[in-house]
């Protein structure tokens, strides 16, 4: 769980576009539909009458079938994990990565607004325009790759918004140091 300061706001909670989503499991819908062709295949040649098993055709066709769709429904599961946990939060004091690699690893960075050296947003393509959805990059004053938020809507207005919080940490802690 991630902890934020005494006096920290979240500004912005990002998560991926959805079509993302929908684009990753638009193949699953295709597997779903696999044991139904087959079934029909099957009902349609009579295959099902040469194959001698104690207990019916059908029933071994059930059985595989649901072990099929099972399968589809957890990759689904897993797709969709990502996606949720996926999530880059904005707070008035910093920034919060988080990157979900699996469904037992997760890695989450953190950093200061007032460390950011340069945002740059890339929106590649016909569909991401026209949709509204891009990749963000951070980087930092540190030594540490840039931070990627990828697929997010409209990654443009977050620039800004992201800009709009450091301006407001920069001016603080002017305003510390000139107090001190």
């Amino acid at each position: 769980m991630i902890k934020l300061d005494e006096n920290e706001k979240i500004i912005l909670e990002i998560r991926k576009h959805w079509f993302l989503l929908v684009a990753e499991s638009f193949f699953l819908v295709f597997l779903a539909t696999i044991p139904f062709i087959v079934f029909k295949g099957i009902s349609i040649t009579g295959f099902l009458r040469f194959i001698t098993f104690q207990g019916s055709g059908t029933s071994l066709y059930v059985a595989i079938s649901s072990v099929w769709l099972l399968f589809v429904w957890v990759t689904f599961f897993v797709i969709w994990t990502d996606y949720y946990l996926d999530i880059l939060i904005i707070t008035d004091k910093k920034v919060i990565d988080i990157e979900q690699k699996g469904l037992f690893y997760r890695e989450i960075s953190t950093f200061r607004l007032d460390k950011i050296q340069d945002i740059t947003v890339k929106v590649n393509g016909l569909i991401p325009t026209f949709f509204g959805f891009g990749d963000i990059y951070i980087q930092t004053a540190s030594e540490e790759q840039s931070f990627a938020a990828k697929g997010v809507p409209h990654p443009d207005k977050i620039k800004w918004q992201i800009q709009d919080e450091q301006n407001k940490a920069l001016d603080e802690l002017r305003h510390v140091w000139i107090r001190k």
